[in-house]
Formats: structure tokens, C-alpha cells, sequence
């Protein structure tokens, strides 16, 4: 019956918990937090390439000093467009500033606009399919048939926005910039309340109209243009056009009564235009945005609230000048040099400025204000500063071009993990003993796996409210079990399940003192082995003869290291760890690892010596190698564990280190990894060890760089090692400073001379010539240290 009762009572506690956590993901109190993890997992994933020929010509500081404070003259952007599509040959140029009448101002010469606004029209119109201008919804009120005004809101389905005829005209471009039939717009508005936070995820991918507000937008725009001009101008109706007439009968505008339009956001349309495509090329449902060309499905772009779009995030903003990013100034003055190079006849002048323009061939121009001052900025996953807004609907393009579409899981989804996590973790939180360990790393394979997913298949899997409400209720109901629990049966559990040894529980009894969890600070140095293939060795052999062999492995390994003072902490199967320094310390600790490292690799070599003489082992016995990692550094050694249980072990992030330069041997195809801690102390009592330099690395887990070395035993041919060594680290010098091909040459020529080239899967050698070559193709790591980033464990 007790137990029936604290089981409810647990059962209780953990749906409270999950109860809690659902309703903060109902609510959206979490969203924010859970953006925030999504920041994680973008800057975990890092940036993407991307084949999109993208080029940003950026309005920055020197532009703005270049054409005055505004309101600017239209003029410039048209002499910008001209100078891209014409001499530079660009694909397309869309501009992410609102070329509206509400942006001229009163300061600017009205003639001087006029006719730059015409200027700038009459390239539209030379280009009509090439050049896409940003239209917004800001807000600003604009006329009706009725003399009315209304405001300028984006309309969005989900508030109930979902008649065409009622959608507001955003604040554009106006004639004469664009026409009827001239000027593609594109939405530069961010969904705000979708992307909860202040980095912008979401965008409006499409806003439907029709009715007669695109054609009183042309109106005004030309009524305002030829003001002064018309004589008594009005506006009437004819043959379903909006005429703009004045009093001598003059027309010089007009456009359709009803008119139905699709504007996309600027991502999509600089798309679809970059495609030579057009709204009719698009068909929308309340799921996806499908992109048709030539009769058949394009792009199926996933929606969000039957109407916006998520950005994936390709890269961030880099404020280093590149080739992909040029000031507008410079393009502007190359275009006037230009000009007047053409009038002066200066055919040399002429054929190097055209050169000048060739990098914008066939490229997808982005023209955005990148001044902090213009405000238009906002940060990344990438920028914590807040960086030029132009960058989020480049990312749409990259992300439609490349079909990288963000996914997310939905509401039962994410109810359905929080559930399974939450319950899973606790039922693990309440296991006994080292299985009590797999609660906390479930916790780190989940998020491990969230940020996986993410990487590989641009796929949100819920983290913070799984996670929160599994450690939750994990802590919880932990917390109730021990404190429900009565002394003296943990103590006698404490007692007898805390140590092996008999005798040893028979003096705490005797003493009536209980085992103390805890440990001391102390520098030692940790030794990590591990057979290689021990997993497909064990396939090969039936369980008597792996116990026989194992036990014939470990025992000799044993023997060796504890020959030097080593205290083996624990097997971990076929694995050793071991320290060096503790509990007993030793001076010479480092020293006395290494050359245990070294004992241990010629102990094995005679074994498989032994197995081979007698001929009852099959070749994978014969060539079984050990491969070992050895780090000096600070750790805490003592009783770890639980109450319950614990071991006496190390721990620390010097041990981890050791583990990983085990692990780490691999990939260079050696077989013992010291760090320079440990042999820089090793040889300050041992001068006789054998080794070389090998690399500079980061180890995963770790940011810091460090110096790993090979260390050799007596059965490498030392004349090998002689010959080897020396143009190995000539190279290995010339690597860490960057000098990519002069390396290469020289890892090509250690090569040939690797002491363990005849059985090794590879050697130090031929890695670094791969790596060298990776870098020589494809550009070495920007701000290069020397520290290669292993990227497994």
C-alpha cells in the first residue's frame, strides 16, 4: 500500500510539472527564452554556404556623405541601377529602401526631384523585370475613391485580413519611378509577432489586393509629379481606368479601376524575378506557396499562419570588405568615371572601368541602407549587435534558392516530447547507482539532438519546456524520495553498496562512519587506453574466448602501469583509466605515465607476439593495437557518485582532455597522445622519451588551443623516427603559420617516411597534407591561428 501511495504521489508531482510547462507553451510566456535556444543552435550549426550569386551594394557612411543628407536625389539610384544592369551586366537589383513620395521631404529642389524621379522611372522602364523596389506597410495614411484616408497596416490573414478588396495599398514607389506595366515591389515588412524576440525570423511572404487603391497610388504619384503642370487636374472614371485629366483635356495618366495584385516579399520577388517569372507563376494555398517554371513545380515554400515565411538564417553580417560587399559611393563614382571616360573618348579608360564592373555579371544585387543611423537594422543568430535589416531578405533568398526551408514542430508535437522526455527522465532519475547518470545525459542527447536536427535537417524540435519540465520534475520527485526516506536504511544501504571490499565496510561498522562524498583539488596526470576495433574483435570471437583474451590484455596493462605508480580508476570494457599522482603523490608523475604509456605499448607488441605463436587466434587478435592519451593537469580525485553509490575516481576538465587525446589518436593514425603539459613535465626527469610534435588543436568541448605530441615506443624503428621527425615539424611549422603550399610539400615528403605507415589507417602526415590541400582549394579558416577545431570527439 506504501508504495502504491508514494507512487501516485510521484505520478502526481511529475504531471503537475508537465501541466505547468504546457501551459507556459500555450500562453507563448516561453517563447522568447525558446527563440533564444534557437539563437543556440544557429551559432552551434555555424554559417552555410550558399550558390546564390548574391552581392550587397551597401548604402553606408561614405554614401551618405557622398549624395548629402536627406531626402536623396532618385537620380542616384537611378544612375545605380543603370551602372549594374548596364556596363556591370547584373542579374537583377532589388533596392530595400522605400523609394515613396512620403520619403522625398520638403528640403529637396522640387524640380531637382522631379526629374530625378523621372530618371530614375525611365530605367525602371528599360529594365522593368530586372529591378525590384521595397514597399512597406508603415502605417501612413493614403486617399480613397470617397476622399477618405485610411492606413497604411499590414494585413495579415490570421487577424481576419483576408479580402483582397478591404487589404491598404502598402507605402511604395509612385509614378513616375513605377508604372502599370513597369516596377516589380517587393514587401520589406518583418512579421513582428510571429518572430517573438528581437532577432527577425519571420516575414510576410505575400500580401493579396485588388480594387482601385494601386491605381489612385499611381494617381497621386502623378499628380504630385506634374503639379504645376496640369491645368484644374481631376480624376475620372473611363472605360474602368482612373483617368488623371486637367481642364485642356490633357490624360497623361491613367490606370485600372480594378486591379488585383500579389506583393511578395522582397526575398521572393528578387526570386522570382532572378527566374524570369511573375506572380502568375505562383500559386498560394493556406500551407505552401508553390513557385511553377515551365509547366512544372519549382519551389513548394512552406507557410506559417497560411501566410508568412521563415528565414533561415544562411549567414550573419560580416562588417569586414569582401568581394560581395561594395560601397554604393564607389559604384557611383565608377559609373560618372565611366560616363566620362565614354565622353572623352578614352577607350583605355573606358575598357578598365568596364573590367571594374565585370564582378557584378550575372550577380543578384541587394541595395540596402547599412548605416546604424538609418535604423534599419535589427540582429542576427549570428550578430548580438543589432546589424543591417537587408541581410534577413538576402537569407530568404538563400534560403528559398537553396530550399533550406526552416520546419517546426507543431503544437502536438511538442506536447508528445515534452511528455515522452519528461516521464523517460524521471523514470531514469529514480535508478540507483551509475544508471542514475543516464537522467542527465538523456537531457544532453536530447539537446544534442535538437541541435542535430537543426543542423542537418533545418527542423525546430521544442527545448527549453521539454527540458525544464523534465529536470523539473527529476528534481522534484528526487528531492521528495530522499527526504521520505528513512535514515537508517539509507544508511545501510550507504554501508554496504558504497564499497566491494568487506573488510573495508567491516572497519566503517566497526567506526560507525558512513563513506563521505566529496574529493581534493591535486595536479596528476590521467592516462586513457582503449583496444582499436575492439567492437568488430568481439564479433569475431565467441564470449568465452573475449573474457579469456581481455583478461590476459588487462592483466599485463594492469601490471605495467601500476609498475609505475598508477592507480587504475576504473575498466570501462576493453578501456583502462588511469592516474598517475594520486592517492599517493609522486613527483615525477607525468614522467612515470609516459613511459608506462610507452611499456604498455611494448608489453602489447609482445603479446600479439605471443597470440601469433600460438596459432589459435585469428588475424584481428594478431593486429589488435592499443591506443593511449595522457594529459597533466588539475582535477578533483575522491569519492565521486551518488549517496548511494560512488567510486573512488578523477574528474575534471584536465581528464576529460586526456580522454579526448585518446580518442583524438585516431584521426592521425597514431597510438599515443600526450599534451605539451605532459611531456614538457615528463622530460624535465626523462630525457630518453621519443616523440614529436604533432598538431595544434581544439579538442569538442573545449575553446582553449593545445599542443598535442606523439610519443614512440621502443618498437618504432628509431631510424625511421630520425628521418621522419625533423621535416615533419619543418612542415608542421610552416602549417602554423599559414603557408599552406609550402607545407603540403613538406607532409608530402614526411609521408613516405612515416614509421607507421606500414600498418596505421593513416598517419599525422598524410592528414595534414589533406588538410593543407582542403585549405589551398577552398580558403583556410579566417583569423588563423594555427588550431585546428577537431569537430568529433
Amino acid at each position: 500500500m506504501k508504495k502504491i501511495q508514494q507512487s501516485l504521489t510521484y505520478g502526481l508531482l511529475i504531471t503537475l510539472t508537465m501541466a505547468v510547462w504546457a501551459l507556459l507553451i500555450l500562453t507563448q510566456t516561453i517563447s522568447g527564452l525558446e527563440g533564444e535556444t534557437l539563437r543556440w543552435r544557429y551559432q552551434a550549426r555555424g554559417e552555410l554556404a550558399s550558390s546564390a550569386p548574391i552581392v550587397h551594394v551597401d548604402l553606408d557612411v561614405e554614401t551618405v556623405s557622398y549624395m548629402g543628407d536627406r531626402p536623396w536625389d532618385r537620380r542616384e539610384f537611378g544612375v545605380l541601377c543603370h551602372a549594374l544592369l548596364g556596363p556591370g551586366q547584373a542579374r537583377l537589383v532589388g533596392i530595400d529602401i522605400i523609394l515613396s513620395k512620403f520619403g522625398a521631404g520638403a528640403l529637396l529642389d522640387f524640380e531637382r526631384a522631379r526629374e530625378g524621379n523621372a530618371f530614375l522611372g525611365r530605367i525602371v522602364e528599360a529594365f522593368p523585370e530586372q529591378i525590384v523596389l521595397a514597399a512597406a506597410y508603415t502605417g501612413i495614411k493614403s486617399a480613397m475613391p470617397d476622399d477618405s484616408y485610411e492606413s497604411s497596416v499590414l494585413p495579415l490573414i490570421r487577424n481576419g485580413h483576408d479580402d483582397p478588396e478591404a487589404a491598404p495599398f502598402p507605402e511604395a514607389p509612385s509614378f513616375p519611378i513605377i508604372k502599370e506595366t513597369a516596377g516589380r515591389l517587393g514587401l520589406a515588412d518583418v512579421d513582428e509577432a510571429l518572430t517573438a524576440g528581437s532577432i527577425p525570423y519571420f516575414l510576410p511572404a505575400f500580401v493579396q489586393t485588388a480594387g482601385p487603391r494601386f491605381a489612385l497610388h499611381i494617381i497621386n504619384g502623378a499628380r504630385r509629379h506634374y503639379e504645376g503642370i496640369l491645368n484644374q487636374p481631376e480624376v475620372v472614371v473611363q472605360d474602368d481606368r482612373l483617368t488623371l485629366v486637367d481642364a485642356s483635356g490633357w490624360d497623361p495618366v491613367s490606370a485600372p479601376l480594378n486591379h488585383e495584385q500579389t506583393l511578395f516579399s522582397l526575398g521572393i520577388e528578387m526570386f522570382l524575378a532572378a527566374h524570369n517569372l511573375n506572380a502568375d507563376a505562383v500559386s498560394i494555398d493556406s500551407n505552401v506557396l508553390t513557385i511553377h517554371r515551365g509547366g512544372t513545380v519549382f519551389r513548394r515554400v512552406p507557410l506559417v499562419a497560411k501566410q508568412s515565411v521563415e528565414v533561415n538564417w544562411f549567414e550573419g553580417w560580416k562588417f569586414a570588405a569582401t568581394r560581395n560587399r561594395i560601397s554604393m559611393q564607389t559604384v557611383l563614382r565608377k559609373a560618372d568615371a565611366l560616363a566620362e571616360a565614354a565622353r572623352m573618348e578614352d577607350a583605355c579608360g573606358v575598357a578598365e572601368l568596364e573590367a571594374w564592373f565585370e564582378r557584378f555579371e550575372d550577380k543578384v544585387v541587394f541595395v540596402g541602407p547599412v548605416d546604424p543611423q538609418l535604423k534599419d537594422i535589427a540582429p542576427t543568430p549570428f550578430n548580438r549587435e543589432p546589424v543591417p535589416k537587408v541581410g534577413l531578405h538576402a537569407n530568404l533568398y538563400r534560403t528559398i534558392e537553396s530550399e533550406a526551408y526552416v520546419r517546426r514542430s507543431d503544437l502536438s508535437e511538442t506536447l508528445l516530447i515534452l511528455f515522452v522526455l519528461t516521464i523517460s527522465v524521471s523514470v531514469l532519475a529514480f535508478r540507483s547507482g551509475w544508471a542514475r547518470l543516464l537522467a542527465p545525459l538523456a537531457l544532453l542527447v536530447y539537446g544534442g539532438a535538437a541541435s542535430f536536427v537543426f543542423a542537418k535537417f533545418h527542423y525546430v524540435l521544442p527545448l527549453l519546456a521539454p527540458m525544464g519540465s523534465a529536470t523539473m520534475a527529476s528534481v522534484l520527485c528526487i528531492a521528495l524520495k530522499l527526504g521520505s526516506e528513512e535514515w537508517q536504511r539509507r544508511r545501510i544501504k550507504t554501508l554496504f553498496g558504497a564499497y566491494v571490499s568487506p573488510k573495508l565496510v567491516e572497519e566503517m561498522v566497526d567506526s560507525n562512519q558512513t563513506p563521505q562524498l566529496g574529493g581534493v583539488e591535486s595536479e596528476i596526470t590521467a592516462l586513457f587506453s582503449d583496444v582499436v576495433g575492439f567492437s568488430a574483435l568481439s564479433e569475431e570471437l565467441s564470449p568465452g574466448e573475449l573474457v579469456g583474451l581481455m583478461n590476459e590484455y588487462l592483466s599485463a596493462m594492469t601490471e605495467v602501469f601500476q609498475g609505475e605508480s598508477g592507480t587504475l580508476d576504473k575498466y570501462v570494457g576493453d578501456a583502462i583509466v588511469t592516474m598517475f599522482g594520486m592517492p599517493v603523490w609522486i613527483e615525477d608523475h607525468a614522467a612515470r605515465a609516459c613511459i608506462a604509456a610507452v611499456r604498455m605499448q611494448e608489453q602489447h607488441a609482445q603479446l600479439r607476439q605471443q597470440w601469433a605463436n600460438s596459432g589459435k587466434w585469428p588475424r584481428s587478435v594478431i593486429e589488435m593495437r592499443t591506443r593511449i592519451g595522457i594529459n597533466t593537469g588539475n582535477a578533483v580525485i575522491g569519492n565521486m557518485g551518488s549517496e548511494m553509490r560512488f567510486n573512488y575516481t578523477m574528474m575534471g576538465d584536465s581528464v576529460n582532455l586526456a580522454a579526448r587525446c585518446e580518442s583524438g589518436a585516431k584521426t592521425y593514425g597514431v597510438y599515443t597522445m600526450v599534451t605539451e603539459s605532459t611531456l614538457h613535465a615528463a622530460l624535465a626527469t626523462r630525457s630518453d622519451l621519443n616523440y614529436r610534435k604533432l598538431d595544434r588543436i581544439v579538442v569538442k568541448g573545449r575553446r582553449k588551443p593545445v599542443i598535442v605530441y606523439e610519443l614512440w615506443d621502443g618498437t618504432i624503428s628509431l631510424e625511421k623516427i630520425k628521418a621522419c621527425k625533423p621535416i615533419y615539424e619543418a612542415a608542421l611549422d610552416r602549417y602554423f603559420q599559414g603557408e599552406w603550399v609550402a607545407a603540403l610539400a613538406g607532409f608530402e615528403a614526411s609521408a613516405e617516411l612515416e614509421p607507421a605507415r606500414d600498418f596505421a589507417p593513416t598517419t599525422p602526415s598524410h592528414l595534414l597534407a589533406a588538410r593543407c590541400l582542403e585549405f589551398i582549394e577552398k580558403g583556410g579558416p579566417e583569423e588563423w591561428d594555427g588550431a585546428y577545431r577537431l569537430k568529433a570527439k
